[in-house]
């Protein structure tokens, strides 16, 4: 079984730790059909014959198996499965499917803006129980502040930007353990640290799966970490700064604004996102925003 490294990615680490368990199956080194029951989580970053090994851990006779899937929430692969088949990995789905379509971590405001914005990518799909359908979700209908979308003259006033507003969330009561800032890369945290540290604004970077493991050890402190690492997890107030700077290459787009919604609906009360320059998703993100506030 492969060690967690110290800098190595968390979504790497995790990849490794299930094709080693894959492959000890393969091996017969965890005997098939040993567990009563398996849950499968974020089943959406398997690869399929992943799932084929893990169904082979079931009892038959229990035939326990809990998948968990979203297909919008796919950003380790590129672009998304083709004409998935569960009967072809060997799971059983026909006749056991059920499909959840309330949200209740994000606002409405949030999660409108956030669909608005990735309506190709959850463009709802049909399949039968066999395959696997695109979900749009539905909210829940708790309210809040719309979304913002800020422009900033450079990156030292984008940063000072975010701290004097995460400086504000605090004032009105908010934990700085309830506050993100999600990075498209890691080498954009260095001002937005800096502007964070005059502040005395306590604060906790990621680096690497030692450093996400210590994110919320000790005192209350702001979160940094990559839109990779921020899957599955939920915080008050959201910022995703350098907008300008994701979804770059054309050929990338799909991918990145899979990964862009996912960051997006981390927020479950506040998101604010800021750029310095134009980009390829500054003009679809306003335009959310806009026909969000429009019809609110």
């Amino acid at each position: 079984m492969p060690r967690p490294p110290g800098q190595r990615d968390y979504a790497s680490y995790s990849a490794a730790l299930v094709r080693s368990t894959v492959d000890a199956v393969e091996r017969g080194q965890i005997p098939r059909g040993q567990y009563g029951a398996v849950l499968i989580d974020e089943g959406h970053d398997f690869e399929p014959d992943w799932f084929r090994r893990v169904a082979q851990m079931v009892d038959p006779a229990t035939n326990s198996l809990l998948l968990l899937y979203d297909d919008a929430q796919s950003i380790y692969t590129k672009g998304r499965r083709k004409k998935f088949s569960f009967a072809r990995v060997g799971i059983q789905a026909q006749g056991r499917t059920t499909i959840l379509r309330l949200n209740y971590r994000n606002t409405v405001e949030i999660l409108s803006v956030a669909k608005a914005f990735a309506e190709e990518l959850l463009n709802p799909e049909d399949a039968d129980e066999d395959g696997v359908p695109v979900i749009a979700p539905e909210s829940a209908g708790r309210r809040g502040p719309i979304p913002e979308l800020i422009r900033c003259a450079s990156a030292n006033d984008e940063a000072g930007l975010i701290a004097e507003r995460i400086s504000h969330e605090q004032a009105q009561g908010r934990s700085l353990s309830d506050i993100a800032v999600l990075l498209r890369f890691r080498n954009q945290a260095q001002q937005i640290t800096q502007q964070l540290g005059r502040r005395g604004i306590a604060y906790r970077l990621a680096a690497g799966q030692d450093g996400k493991r210590a994110l919320f050890e000790g005192e209350p402190s702001v979160k940094l970490f990559t839109l990779h690492s921020s899957k599955g997890l939920k915080f008050g107030a959201t910022f995703i700064p350098r907008l300008c700077e994701i979804g770059k290459s054309e050929d990338e787009q799909a991918d990145e604004a899979r990964l862009l919604y996912v960051g997006m609906t981390r927020a479950t009360e506040r998101l604010v996102l800021t750029h310095v320059r134009a980009g390829a998703f500054c003009a679809r993100v306003q335009a959310a925003i806009t026909a969000v506030g429009a019809a609110a």
